[in-house]
């Protein structure tokens, strides 16, 4: 005979918390996290374009601290070519609004 097994009321209620406060962080904070992530990689992409623009063809002087950074900018190096080099769609930035930067 198979045991029955009860529910544990711990994992209800931590489930019912966790509910919660996802809706509540959707509610609240979610349009001003993805401010902050568009924000954080178009910085991003401009310290990364001004490092390590020679692999995307932009003339700039490369020095010491360039090639010291290489290490550190090689697992991103693909994504980061394929962002800044992609075509942009003038539909786009009208949807982001003018008050992008």
């Amino acid at each position: 005979m198979a045991e029955k097994t009860r529910p544990v009321v711990g994992s209800k209620i931590a489930e019912i918390k966790q509910a919660l406060k996802d809706f509540f962080f959707g509610a609240l904070l979610l349009s001003l996290y993805q401010n902050v992530v568009r924000f954080k990689r178009k910085y991003d992409d401009i310290f990364f374009s001004l490092v390590m623009g020679e692999f995307l063809g932009i003339p700039l002087l490369g020095n010491y601290f360039t090639i010291r950074l290489i290490p550190y900018f090689l697992p991103e190096l693909e994504a980061a070519k394929k962002r800044l080099l992609r075509d942009v769609d003038i539909l786009e930035l009208l949807k982001e609004g003018p008050s992008v930067h």
